[in-house]
């Protein structure tokens, strides 16, 4: 019994394990770690406390304990954005766990060990779970999985026939499921899929009259519908802020639950083009009465069967009910409508259904072991869609191309690949033209709205963008925060300098104090001051940032930070001009200057002519009192994005010429090499540095 339950946990994590090498991608990996201090800050008491009060949310629900998990993921193996293995060992670790839990749960239904591994297995190694375990944002299934799976082990425990009911291990489950709320809200209905089990397994309504005993069970369950209740308010009214709920009246949404139901069932037994954005399902009554009549059918043939087969019902009624909070009763949840990660819970109840249904006792050995064929045959091929689906989620640009090739209409879809264009051409009039087309179909979304506004400023100027942000006021209460944002931006490029502090701070009430945003804050505070000539103001705003804590006074070097983060959200012109700014004022700045010319030459998109950022490349050079490695980087780096690449080819062995063959400099001089390799090939070598830049400052 303990073998293929160690075998399955093997297999389970040595299938993921490919996703341990995975970075975050930006998809809420970035909100959730990389721009959230309270994370990267590791397990402390403090940031413990901090993580259980609302105001430090990076979501629109309250799931404190997701926050800690990847706190203590910092901790303990040295995890960040730069090197995610541990976010990605614990996403690994967990629904290998729950793979073994639930074996062991449906082990203790059946008492055949390789029944139980096959129904366990197939929950497991099937492709919609990929998108809950190699996406680190995603730790919420996972973790609310492992809590859910031990509510039910708890209960059964503390329900567990002939005995009569234990008080430690309903605590426990009461704990559990508690600590799974606090993970995921998802598990509200898990009152109700317990009531189901104590019809079977647990077999508690066969003693008494069942009215009285179903009062009863009901009653047992007060504390778990309680804290279910409370949480699903606050994640309802959290969704409600964001605007992340539709409009439309309740039943125009319960029209479309069937029709959700039946796209699960279809991607489950049919796992083809899954990705991690699907388009809006569209209400059609063919699909509806289609989609109806085949859940009224398996419906009732499961209550048909009953009396024989009561894990079929069970199973049944689990997934129907785990489906509930995002199942379209209350609309889209954000972009989504549907979407492969919320099948994580409700699909084990499939996996209860099918216990037993392998080769009855009595069967020949030859029916046993086709059986076993077939079962071995679905398992392997499930895995291998599997491994072909995990490398879409490797890095940001192969899963955008994902999104791109399965969703290309989707707005957000759109989005992201409209400021993928503007990075590479700065075509803000082509970009603003298919954004508001964007926007006409999503209104509410935020980044939709950011990237429109970046269009109308690069070609009208701040006045237009702020009167453009005055009318797209959000109704929402939790947004009002991010377009405060956009105004303190837009009113600093406008020169309104007390406007920009006042935004700013409008902006730092609604939001989260560790968002990154309250960084931005500061510095457009500080700048804005600093401009304004307040040499008191500004000290008091920049003391607020960690770097600046302890400094007497701030120069125009410091306002570096916030002009390259511009030029990284494509506010390059207002960049260049301060760039320009500061080595007129700075010109002996030899850092300063190849910092400035790497970003420009680097860059696919660029207002500064090539020959500009050659000579900034080359002053830095000169200022230097000898050869230097990064300085000849950076300089042939610009040659190449001049065109020169047979100089820049011979700068770059200049380079490597000075870099000792070490293991301290492996990673450096690899470098060097691969980008000898583009300019002999004729490439320019490109990235996006202003993010590495601003960090480093």
């Amino acid at each position: 019994m303990v073998f293929p339950g160690f075998l399955l946990f093997v297999l389970v994590f040595a299938l993921f394990a490919p996703s341990l090498g995975y970075e975050l991608v930006q998809a809420d990996d970035t909100a959730y770690i990389v721009n959230n201090a309270l994370v990267r800050n590791g397990l402390t008491p403090e940031g413990i406390r901090a993580a259980f009060s609302p105001a430090n949310a990076a979501a629109p629900m309250y799931m404190p304990l997701l926050w800690i998990s990847y706190m203590a993921d910092v901790s303990l193996f040295w995890a960040s954005p730069s090197h995610p293995w541990g976010f990605h060992f614990t996403n690994v670790l967990l629904h290998a766990v729950n793979a073994l839990l639930l074996y062991g749960l449906l082990l203790a239904l059946c008492k055949r060990p390789w029944s139980a591994f096959f129904c366990a297995a197939l929950w497991a190694i099937h492709p919609l779970r990929v998108e809950s375990v190699a996406w680190v944002a995603e730790r919420k299934d996972v973790l609310s999985g492992f809590f859910c799976l031990l509510t039910v082990a708890f209960y059964a425990q503390a329900n567990r026939p002939p005995a009569r009911w234990r008080p430690v291990p309903y605590l426990a489950a009461l704990g559990a499921f508690s600590a799974g709320l606090l993970t995921k809200p998802a598990l509200v209905p898990l009152p109700l899929a317990l009531l189901c089990l104590d019809i079977w397994p647990l077999g508690r309504m066969s003693s008494g009259p069942r009215l009285r005993r179903a009062f009863h069970l009901t009653l047992e369950k007060t504390p778990f519908i309680l804290v279910a209740a409370a949480v699903a308010g606050m994640t309802i009214l959290g969704h409600r802020d964001v605007g992340a709920l539709d409009s439309a009246p309740l039943w125009r949404h319960a029209l479309l639950v069937p029709i959700h139901y039946g796209f699960y069932l279809f991607k489950i037994f049919w796992p083809a083009q899954l990705g991690p954005l699907y388009p809006l399902i569209a209400f059609s009554w063919m699909r509806f009465i289609a989609v109806g009549v085949l859940l009224a059918v398996f419906s009732f043939w499961a209550w048909r069967i009953r009396s024989s087969r009561p894990q079929v019902g069970i199973g049944w009624l689990w997934f129907l009910l785990l489906f509930l909070p995002i199942i379209g009763f209350f609309g889209p949840v954000g972009v989504h409508s549907v979407a492969d990660r919320f099948t994580y819970l409700p699909a084990l109840g499939l996996s209860l259904a099918l216990l037993l249904t392998g080769a009855p006792r009595a069967a020949s050995p030859r029916q046993r072991a086709g059986l076993a064929l077939v079962a071995a045959g679905l398992l392997v091929a499930l895995a291998a869609l599997t491994l072909t689906l995990l490398p879409h989620w490797a890095t940001s640009e192969q899963l955008f191309a994902r999104v791109a090739a399965l969703t290309p209409d989707h707005p957000a879809t759109r989005n992201v690949q409209i400021l993928r264009q503007l990075a590479r051409d700065g075509d803000f009039a082509t970009a603003q033209a298919e954004l508001e087309r964007a926007f006409a179909a999503a209104p509410q979304d935020v980044e939709i709205l950011s990237s429109l506004t970046l269009c109308i400023h690069a070609q009208q100027g701040p006045d237009a963008a702020l009167a453009f942000l005055e009318n797209q006021r959000p109704t929402a209460e939790l947004l009002v925060g991010e377009w405060a944002l956009q105004m303190a931006q837009y009113s600093f490029l406008g020169a309104r300098y007390e406007e920009t502090i006042a935004y700013a701070e409008q902006a730092r009430r609604h939001l989260a104090p560790t968002d990154v945003g309250q960084n931005n804050l500061s510095l457009l505070e500080m700048a804005a001051a600093f401009e304004k000539g307040d040499a008191a103001a500004v000290l008091n705003y920049a003391r607020q940032l960690p770097p600046y804590r302890n400094r007497d006074r701030i120069e125009l070097a410091d306002l570096l930070p916030l002009h390259s983060y511009h030029w990284q959200l494509g506010l390059r012109r207002d960049a260049w001009a301060y760039f320009q700014r500061l080595i007129e004022s700075s010109p002996d700045r030899g850092d300063l200057l190849n910092n400035i010319a790497w970003l420009l030459a680097t860059a696919e998109w660029s207002p500064v002519a090539p020959r500009q950022t050659l000579e900034w490349a080359k002053r830095a050079q000169a200022l230097a009192p000898g050869p230097h490695p990064a300085l000849l980087d950076t300089l042939a780096a610009a040659q190449a994005n001049a065109g020169d690449f047979d100089a820049a080819a011979q700068t770059i062995r200049q380079a490597l010429e000075l870099v000792p063959d070490i293991p301290a400099t492996d990673t450096f001089r690899r470098n060097l090499q691969t980008r000898l390799k583009l300019y002999q090939n004729k490439i320019p070598y490109r990235e996006e540095a202003a993010d590495r830049l601003w960090q480093n400052q």
